[in-house]
């Protein structure tokens, strides 16, 4: 899955053939798959970048100089 949120074109390619069945017309169904796969992406990427920051720790004044 980790491999997808990174590819967010390849999942929605892949959520559109379900959604075409939920909404019965494929180009609502694209339209939601891509809106769908490129919001599960960006929060994936959010995800990976404060899990970054955590790492590193807050920065202190003694920090700065």
């Amino acid at each position: 899955m980790k491999q997808l949120l990174n590819r967010p074109f390849l999942l929605a390619l892949i959520l559109s053939l379900p959604l075409w069945v939920v909404f019965g017309n494929y180009v609502v169904a694209l339209i939601a798959a891509l809106l769908l796969s490129f919001l599960l992406s960006m929060y994936n990427s959010l995800r990976i970048l404060n899990r970054r920051k955590a790492d590193e720790g807050p920065a202190g004044p003694e920090d700065t100089e």
